[in-house]
């Protein structure tokens, strides 16, 4: 038998039980092929013990001496290789006992992953694990399964990035696609910006620190006590106020209906507050809008410090990605047809230097093909951790209506929490137990033969 047929003739359909690996910036998962939810939800970090030993998840808030936290993933991509390959191997020995030699694997990855990245994994995964086959699904495609709306225009808001793909019967529009940092992280960013600016006296200390405290209510000082702890790495530190800055996100962050400007006052009265772990309590009003418009008008909230100017620089989200495998070909028309498409928008200088979460969608909108405009406008699938913001959906629609009232566009957005952070996973697992699929597998031996090139442009597309 050829090794071209061997994935395909051994794994048939239903009756396999494939991996699911899906890598996030923030988080990893991994669970069974055909299952709900995944098995695992890891944090993509790690640290290490006094003996070199890879230490993950809830081992990370222990204090230890000069124990530091690194991130694993940058742009949903790997970065720290033996980091990673240690983290998958723990959990799928641990938690999955897998029996690698009967059950395949399918690995998630990002559009704007380069072709290096991509054989890279391929290549780590076949030498490190012994899975008998593999494929590696883009995320949008994934995403689009899990809807069931195989064209669509996928807007994932994650912690790292925000991006925008056009999606064609689940094949990713490369050329079309977009991407800016202006997501989960730039919110915690700002969160910080706005601690250090306006409440310079809070007490910075994190739950680690804590031995005992009072409630107190700011600029009162605080009233606690510290533990007695090691000499611990900025790392550490930074990884445990990372976590306060994400509690401030997810409990006080709301998205304004319009955008925010130096004479937007209706919203000062709207007072939430949050309790600190050193007791203090802040009161928090038009900040708290402020700070989610800025995924929609990044131009419009500078920040206060300089080092996070410079963290994020102008980005109008553009990859100008080009592949072979990129190969929706639009049929002919006329040329009337053409200019009756909706122009893209173009600012009074001619250049777009900052593109916000709605700009990005409607250039994305205006640069797919007219044929394909009005199906992906009407099936717009919003995912993604910091898309949980309160009223983010609402705002998104109203600014994209307006924005395209030649479209009927229509936004899709799951209403569970759990399931709109996880649907990427969900979605490949849907896709890996499709009774067709277990022709997609591809062998350590097809890989090896076909060659590198071949797999990449044919196979995972």
């Amino acid at each position: 038998m050829s090794s071209t047929n061997t994935a395909a003739a051994v794994y048939g359909g239903d009756e396999i039980n494939a991996i699911v690996l899906d890598i996030g910036l923030y988080s990893t998962r991994i669970g069974y092929a055909g299952d709900d939810f995944p098995k695992v939800i890891v944090l993509s970090y790690h640290a290490k013990d006094a003996d070199g030993k890879y230490l993950f998840d809830g081992s990370l808030d222990f204090p230890k001496e000069n124990r530091e936290v690194l991130s694993i993933v940058k742009d949903g991509m790997v970065k720290d290789w033996p980091a990673a390959i240690a983290q998958w191997r723990h959990y799928f020995d641990t938690v999955l006992a897998l029996d690698y030699a009967e059950q395949p694997l399918l690995v998630t990855e990002p559009v704007w992953a380069p072709q290096e990245y991509r054989q890279k994994l391929v290549e780590t995964i076949f030498a490190e694990f012994d899975f008998p086959a593999l494929y590696l699904a883009k995320t949008p495609t994934c995403i689009s399964f899990q809807q069931g709306r195989l064209s669509c225009l996928v807007v994932d808001i994650g912690h790292d990035c925000a991006s925008v793909v056009p999606v064609v019967d689940g094949m990713c529009l490369l050329k079309n696609s977009m991407r800016t940092h202006y997501a989960g992280h730039f919110l915690n960013d700002h969160i910080e910006d706005l601690l250090l600016e306006k409440f310079d006296m809070l007490e910075s200390a994190a739950k680690y620190a804590v031995k005992t405290k009072e409630a107190t209510k700011y600029p009162e000082m605080a009233k606690w006590t510290t533990r007695t702890l090691p000499a611990l790495t900025a790392l550490f530190k930074e990884y445990q106020h990372q976590k306060t800055y994400t509690e401030f996100k997810e409990l006080l962050l709301e998205t304004p209906d319009k955008k925010i400007t130096k004479t937007t006052t209706y919203l000062e009265d709207d007072i939430r507050t949050m309790e600190f772990p050193a007791g203090q309590i802040i009161e928090v009003s038009l900040e708290r809008f402020a700070i989610a418009d800025a995924l929609f008008e990044p131009g419009l909230h500078p920040f206060h410090l300089e080092n996070f100017a410079k963290k994020y620089p102008p980005n109008n989200g553009e990859l100008a990605i080009s592949s072979p495998y990129d190969d929706y070909r639009p049929m002919k028309r006329a040329r009337k047809a053409e200019t009756e498409a909706t122009p893209t928008p173009v600012p009074e200088n001619g250049v777009q230097t900052i593109r916000g979460l709605s700009q990005m969608i409607t250039h994305a909108l205006a640069s797919v093909d007219i044929d394909l405009r009005t199906s992906i406008a009407h099936n717009v699938i919003v995912t993604g951790g910091t898309s949980l913001i309160p009223q983010l959906t609402e705002r998104l629609n109203t600014e994209l209506l307006s924005a395209n009232p030649g479209l009927k566009v229509r936004l899709h957005a799951l209403g569970n929490a759990n399931e709109r952070t996880n649907q990427t996973w969900i979605g490949a697992s849907v896709l890996a137990s499709l009774g067709a699929f277990h022709q997609m597998w591809v062998s350590p031996a097809e890989y090896e033969e076909a060659g590198p090139e071949r797999i990449f442009t044919q196979r995972f597309r």
